[in-house]
């Protein structure tokens, strides 16, 4: 008996394997981190030392310009913001709060220091940027508790002198670690 299969089943099958696998593949949500379900931030395996973590307080957007409110951290690091983040980088003017939480849902690390620091830290700080700019925005903050502080979603980490290895470590450790990884 000579079984033969016709030359429609050798390319029916595999595509509809492949149809099958790109259909799962694409109407699962990459961007959403399963983590943030549970109301804390994205587990690490080693924290870096005195960094705080805050329950996430949101993610709802707000009409621009307007001010949020219900945060739970100095600066925010969850809670109501804007829809429009702001391109990574390095700012010498202050950048609202609520622009820079949407940075912080992607993954992005706030890098803010209060104008007090002088040059020579803010040199050092924009070297570290420039060194590794993906997913970092540096700008000038007066209103932060200490000179320098570090904000990923939903941590914080608050200097009074800088500790250059620490706030790398910092970037390394918490950076991508939004419920929305986006590429940029």
């Amino acid at each position: 008996m000579n079984l033969r299969i016709p030359l429609l089943v050798w390319f029916l099958i595999p595509t509809i394997i492949i149809v099958g696998i790109g259909v799962w593949f694409f109407t699962k949500n990459p961007t959403h981190n399963k983590e943030e379900d549970t109301g804390k931030p994205a587990p690490v395996s080693s924290p870096v030392e005195g960094t705080q973590d805050f329950d996430i307080v949101g993610r709802s957007h707000i009409a621009q310009g307007t001010e949020g409110s219900g945060y739970n951290s100095e600066p925010p690091t969850s809670g109501p913001h804007w829809g429009n983040p702001a391109k990574n980088g390095i700012y010498d003017t202050p950048l609202p709060d609520q622009q820079l939480i949407h940075n912080l849902e992607h993954g992005h690390i706030w890098i803010s220091y209060k104008s007090e620091v002088g040059e020579e830290v803010i040199n050092k700080l924009k070297e570290i940027v420039k060194e590794d700019d993906w997913k970092v925005v540096l700008a000038p903050r007066d209103k932060n508790e200490t000179k320098i502080v570090l904000a990923a979603w939903g941590r914080v980490l608050k200097m009074e002198e800088p500790e250059y290895e620490k706030i790398k470590d910092f970037i390394k450790t918490y950076r991508n670690r939004g419920p929305e990884n986006t590429p940029e």
